[in-house]
């Protein structure tokens, strides 16, 4: 209720109050009549209900009253308590509420003659306090708007002042801002305009003079903040003008895009570039920048170059001197992390680690060293063991799935139907099982003598008449000659029941009466024995157990009074009877564990660690077999190390890092740049070494160069997730792409790109462009028609040589052609084509420094070359192949930290690198029968009709086909 209202109550109170006095007097003259009393009493009632309703309304004005003092007071304290931290808009409103008060109460002192004397004084004195009140609050708040004036004028004056400076700095220090510093101008100038603004919300309290200099601050805040964002665009292209002179001394000058890359100069800076996009003279005009830019130039000692092969970095230094006549410090990561090493132990007083590899060719010596481990290892019988046991696991699938793995049941069966197990002679059998009992009997003697074994070998002498009325002739699992014994394994559970995914209406039953046919055509004669396993015999018992004493049993009992002894075949023995492929794949091992050593310490795995990976995660039955046989190696090759003191270059790499990483001041504040060619090869350790080289450096600049398409050296420990997640390791890097391919024809490129698209997320997205746009036919998918395969490997090496002789003819010259295997150690084809360039005078040649010979090589050595036809050959699956089964990566898992790659994504990227070598042509000799079968499993398919081939995923790998 309003005071107006509780007045008006108030003010009726009292005149009712009246009127029922006037009536109280008439009912005492009433008295004498029974009327006149109930008048009076109902009178005298209502006059004390009246007189309650007007004390407590009294009582409550005198409450109103003293509350608002109460509050006034509390106003007045809160304004002075918060000085200049209370809003202006609650100052203004104090004074409407103080104000309100004394307009409120005007009522009561108009109506004086209502209240009694002491309440009238009271209110007058309440009213005159308020009144005080109010004068204060007015002086404070004129006292704020004057230090917020003044605190405005201040800010302003500043904000006027630091962008200046600020602006004055960034033209002073006249050098590309980075990232970081953009982010911190940017804080620095959105703080100021939000000052602006804020100050400008009061706008209505100051001066128009003050209030037109704030706006004109915050136009100029924005002008800068609008230079500063457009400062690298003008810098760079002011930089270009300045620094032309540099791009005109590479061979071919450098486009606006490289040009644009030696400029930029961002703290962490990624070049992503294509094939043949010039990144390497990118990388050294880049060099000469800094050492000639002004006045942000660099000097030459704080400057870090790395390559990954002394080759490289001696191009490297020998066209920075040539072109530029500059020289800084440019290395390999291996002869870096020697120099960071010696100079650890110098400082340590310690004597610097002896290598065991030194040279030109150290990784030649390494290998040959760990070759040599290998072949002293097969004198012992338990190392032959565990590679007799990779080369019984070595064609075996991946890691096995569970029926988890599936959303349904029918594709589990599917896929345990689909399984196939392979054999050391290369006999393919239906399960685990067989292949083991048929290892078995490949790898051991009976009585000093080798097994003969026949697989599935019809039973003429059990033939029956089938439900049909037609003849079935049963073919038993092994069949043994010599001893006249068949095995049978019986793939049922203790109960008889065989595996959920056999097929049929009531699979058990039907594979039990099978059973029992071929036990009572067994029991009817004696001229052959059956030795019966059961696949739940195996469940907890090795093969070699339960099959050794079932046939001694059985050989026993045929033979009463002949003693049976079963022996391991030597190892040569075994070696001899696996088949090609396996055999091939074993001549390879060597070398495959000496990369995986060198992989290992990429990722500093030591050989207890890669055990516990063994024994702690899936792997697969061939990861395993392979990792047993060179963990064997690897800690042979560890103790050699340690027990004459040396380390080799993979240890050289781990221990720079260590030393960075111990010793604070080691190659502190040194560098001020440091750039990384080749940069889609880089390892885990490498990457170690970049990264404490760079914490030891906070103010030096990364340039990273490199084509993820092109990372192609994950034997060696590479791990391209280090390029295509850069900004995962290195925070906010300035991304910039290399798109033009200066080397290739359009149609070369796009068919390149088209290769690399099926590795999907794995790699980088990104545009390639050929210079010359010409769609000429430059790509030729050549089939074999022939089946069989050295008729194949015959047909595909004459046509090469053939075609290679045409060129010749036409006026190319030997070094404007290259031939490229995935493999170069394929003896069939290698030698087919050698034998018959020799016979018709073709200068081919594997030594690829030969001069005026046709270099012939693996895809890994080719790259960074070029060659105006590049005749690509392996272009089928298979051993040596692309997908290659010879170096199938996954066998190098265990020793790999972090993701486990898809082996068809290196592959493709090899694929990629052998198409792009050529400038002109690229000739790729098919696969037998994939002139008109597109839909195998073989990578492409004949056309001569088409100069651009689509390629879309089949199964596991590629299919080339004609538009």
């Amino acid at each position: 209720m309003d005071l107006n209202t509780e007045l008006e109550e108030f003010n009726s109170i009292l005149r009712e109050i009246e009127v029922q006095h006037a009536r109280l007097k008439i009912s005492v003259l009433l008295i004498p009549f029974i009327i006149g009393i109930f008048l009076y009493l109902i009178t005298r009632n209502r006059i004390k209900t009246l007189t309650v309703l007007r004390d407590e309304t009294l009582q409550d004005l005198e409450c109103r009253v003293t509350e608002s003092i109460r509050e006034a007071e509390s106003l007045l304290a809160q304004m002075k308590g918060c000085d200049t931290n209370l809003p202006y808009f609650k100052r203004s409103d104090y004074e409407k509420y103080l104000s309100g008060y004394l307009c409120a109460y005007e009522p009561i002192r108009e109506r004086s003659d209502l209240f009694p004397d002491a309440f009238n004084l009271r209110v007058n004195e309440c009213l005159s306090r308020i009144g005080e009140i109010e004068r204060q609050v007015r002086v404070l708040n004129a006292q704020f708007v004057e230090r917020l004036l003044q605190d405005s004028e201040y800010r302003v004056d500043r904000i006027i002042q630091e962008a200046g400076s600020l602006l004055a700095q960034i033209k002073a220090r006249d050098t590309y801002l980075t990232y970081v510093t953009l982010s911190e101008y940017e804080g620095i100038l959105s703080t100021q305009l939000q000052i602006c603004d804020h100050i400008l919300t009061w706008s209505d309290l100051f001066p128009d003079t003050f209030v037109r200099k704030a706006e004109a601050t915050r136009l100029r805040v924005m002008d800068i903040q609008k230079y500063i964002r457009e400062f690298n665009t003008h810098f760079i292209k002011r930089r270009l003008q300045e620094y032309d002179y540099l791009f005109e001394k590479a061979p071919y000058p450098l486009d606006g895009n490289q040009r644009r890359v030696v400029i930029i100069d961002d703290k962490h800076n990624l070049i992503v570039a294509g094939a043949g996009s010039g990144k390497t003279e990118v990388l050294i005009t880049r060099i000469a920048y800094l050492i000639d830019r002004k006045p942000d130039t660099i000097h030459p000692d704080r400057i870090l170059a790395l390559a990954y092969q002394n080759k490289a970095a001696k191009e490297m230094r020998d066209r920075l001197y040539e072109r530029f006549d500059r020289e800084v410090k440019i290395k390999t990561f291996h002869s870096l992390g020697k120099e960071i090493v010696e100079k650890a132990c110098l400082d340590a007083n310690r004597a610097v680690p002896q290598l065991q590899f030194s040279g030109d060719n150290t990784e030649h010596g390494y290998t040959r060293f760990i070759a040599t481990l290998y072949v002293k290892g097969l004198e012992s019988e338990d190392f032959q063991r565990l590679v007799i046991n990779y080369m019984e696991h070595h064609k075996d699938p991946g890691i096995l799935h569970e029926a988890t793995d599936f959303e349904e049941k029918r594709d589990f069966y599917e896929y345990m139907r689909g399984l196939t197990y392979t054999a050391l002679n290369g006999v393919v059998v239906k399960s685990g099982a067989e292949r083991n009992i048929l290892n078995f009997l490949l790898t051991h003697a009976i009585n000093g003598e080798e097994i003969s074994v026949e697989y599935e070998k019809p039973a003429e002498w059990m033939q029956y008449v089938n439900e049909n009325g037609g003849i079935s002739i049963p073919k038993p699992d092994f069949y043994l000659p010599q001893y006249k014994l068949y095995i049978e394994h019986w793939a049922v559970d203790e109960n008889g029941r065989v595996p959920d995914w056999f097929e049929g209406e009531n699979p058990s039953a039907t594979y039990q009466k099978g059973m029992t046919l071929k036990k009572e055509r067994f029991a009817s004669q004696e001229e052959y024995g059956l030795v019966e396993t059961y696949h739940w015999e195996f469940r907890n018992t090795s093969v070699e157990e339960v099959l050794s004493k079932k046939l001694l049993q059985a050989l026993h009992d045929r033979n009463p009074g002949t003693s049976f002894e079963i022996t391991p075949l030597p190892y040569h023995k075994v070696y001899d009877k696996v088949w090609k492929e396996c055999r091939d794949s074993i001549d390879s091992l060597r070398g495959q564990i000496a990369d995986f050593i060198t992989i290992a310490k990429t990722y500093n795995l030591t050989p207890d660690e890669i055990e516990r990976r063994l024994e702690d995660e899936p792997w697969s039955s061939r990861q395993l077999a392979f990792a047993r046989v060179a963990l064997k190696l690897y800690r042979d090759y560890e103790q050699y190390l340690r027990s004459n003191d040396l380390i080799d270059f993979s240890d050289m790499i781990n221990l720079a890092v260590r030393a960075l990483h111990d010793n604070d001041s080691l190659y502190r504040d040194t560098f001020d740049h440091i750039l990384v060619d080749e940069y889609q090869d880089i390892s885990a350790q490498r990457y170690e070494l970049i990264r404490a080289l760079m914490d030891k450096n906070p103010s030096c600049k990364l340039f990273c160069v490199g084509d993820d398409w092109q990372s192609i050296m994950g034997f060696a420990g590479s791990n391209v997730d280090y390029f295509v997640r850069f900004s995962d390791y290195f925070a906010h890097p300035q991304r910039t792409d290399l798109t033009v391919n200066y080397r290739s024809c359009a149609s070369i490129v796009k068919t390149g790109a088209a290769i690399i698209c099926h590795n999907g997320d794995v790699q980088l997205q990104k545009e390639t462009v050929a210079f010359d746009q010409s769609e000429t036919v430059a790509v030729w998918v050549i089939a074999a028609r022939e089946q069989n395969a050295y008729r194949y490997y015959r047909q595909v090496a004459h046509h090469c040589v053939d075609y290679v002789e045409s060129l010749l003819r036409d006026g190319y010259l030997p070094g404007e052609i290259m031939i490229l295997s995935r493999i170069l150690n394929r003896p069939h084809l290698r030698d087919e084509i050698l034998r018959y360039a020799r016979s018709k005078g073709v200068p081919i040649s594997t030594e690829t420094q030969k001069r005026n010979s046709v270099p012939f090589m693996s895809v890994h050595k080719s790259k960074g070359l070029q060659a105006r036809v590049v005749i690509v050959l392996s272009v089928d699956e298979g051993l040596y192949g692309f997908p290659c089964e010879l170096q199938n990566p996954d066998i190098y898992d265990p020793a790999v930290d972090g993701r486990r790659k898809d082996r068809e994504e290196e592959e493709r990227r090899l694929f990629y690198v052998a198409v792009t070598r050529g400038k002109e042509t690229v000739v790729l000799p098919g696969f037998p029968g994939t002139h008109n079968e597109p839909d195998q499993s073989a990578m492409f398919f004949s056309s001569k009709s088409e100069s651009f081939f689509k390629i879309k995923a089949i199964g596991l790998f590629l299919v080339m086909y004609t538009t």
